[in-house]
């Protein structure tokens, strides 16, 4: 996939470990906090939101660096014989627009190819919006429903399959 060459191309995306595991976790709060007024979820005493997505075993994050900061992640589940599913995806608000969550999402799911779900809260309409916009960008048709999810209430959830990629 060819990006316009100023804000992707010094992207780094690293694997979640130990010794970037803080970076993810203060991403994560910003995510939390960001999407805060629709799940109602307030911080704790210590001024954290509890998380729902645990890493490890199945579940594969990633951050997003560009060459001064820590500009997203994504969290899947990746497990080898079913469907993988997005379950935190993030890009900090002051690089939103610039195509970098396009090439978050086609980074992540070129790792895992196979049958993808991704879901937004119904009312996170700027979350489905965007991947209206990338997945097409991206060449993946998807099908779309809403769903009541016990958790979260009604979700909008896109249905994919990705392909393997073949570099030359």
């Amino acid at each position: 996939m060819t990006f316009f060459n100023d804000p992707v191309k010094n992207l780094c995306l690293k694997a979640v470990c130990d010794s970037n595991l803080s970076t993810y976790l203060n991403l994560a709060q910003a995510y939390e906090a960001e999407f805060s007024p629709i799940t109602k979820k307030n911080p704790n005493l210590t001024g954290l939101y509890e998380l729902d997505t645990t890493i490890g075993g199945e579940v594969k994050a990633y951050i997003l660096q560009n060459s001064t900061n820590a500009i997203g992640f994504a969290a899947a589940s990746v497990p080898e014989e079913e469907a993988r599913d997005l379950r935190e995806f993030y890009i900090v608000p002051t690089m939103r627009g610039k195509r970098i969550g396009t090439y978050l999402a086609n980074q992540v799911f070129s790792f895992y190819p196979g049958k993808w779900t991704v879901k937004q809260l119904e009312q996170a309409i700027h979350a489905t919006s965007f991947w209206h916009q990338a997945l097409p960008e991206l060449g993946i048709p998807y099908e779309e429903t809403i769903l009541l999810d016990e958790y979260w209430g009604r979700v909008v959830m896109q249905t994919f399959q990705v392909l393997p990629q073949s570099y030359p």
